[in-house]
């Protein structure tokens, strides 16, 4: 995990039956609090449940925040072209989240596949992820460690 990156993809495997992280749940991860922003993706094999999570570095508070500035999910073209073999290719799945020119995407989908000879080129449309205001983080942020510290405001 990238610990200057505001945006992540945090992987988390539960036992089967057993209640995973729900969207807005703060998570600790090598000694660093991420909110839970989004679910990515999940697999299940077995008894494991393996769900990727789009998370917030709540400890990155270097950003500007903004409002989403549309009311309908705005999306961007994008394409990526690959060797055909290369184990890259498994990373441009539907719900992945990228950074285009230091802003992150995740992939909504798939509007294009070409083979290029020995080249694959995947088109695909991607909403702008959007971290929640500062302030609010800051909040989310002291209410987790006060829960922890078990303290009470009187």
């Amino acid at each position: 995990m990238a610990e200057d990156r505001l945006i992540v993809t945090v992987k988390s495997e539960f036992r089967l039956f057993r209640q995973p992280h729900k969207v807005g749940d703060v998570i600790r991860v090598r000694e660093t609090d991420l909110l839970v922003i989004g679910i990515e993706r999940f697999d299940l094999w077995g008894s494991t449940l393996t769900i990727w999570y789009t998370c917030q570095n709540l400890l990155v508070t270097d950003f500007v925040s903004m409002k989403k500035a549309y009311k309908e999910p705005h999306t961007v073209e994008a394409y990526v072209k690959i060797k055909h073999d290369d184990d890259r290719i498994k990373q441009f799945l539907l719900g992945t989240v990228h950074y285009i020119r230091g802003q992150a995407y995740k992939v909504q989908e798939y509007t294009e596949l070409l083979i290029k000879g020995t080249d694959i080129e995947i088109s695909f449309s991607a909403r702008p992820i959007h971290p929640i205001d500062r302030k609010e983080a800051k909040a989310k942020l002291f209410s987790e460690r006060r829960k922890k510290l078990q303290l009470e405001i009187l």
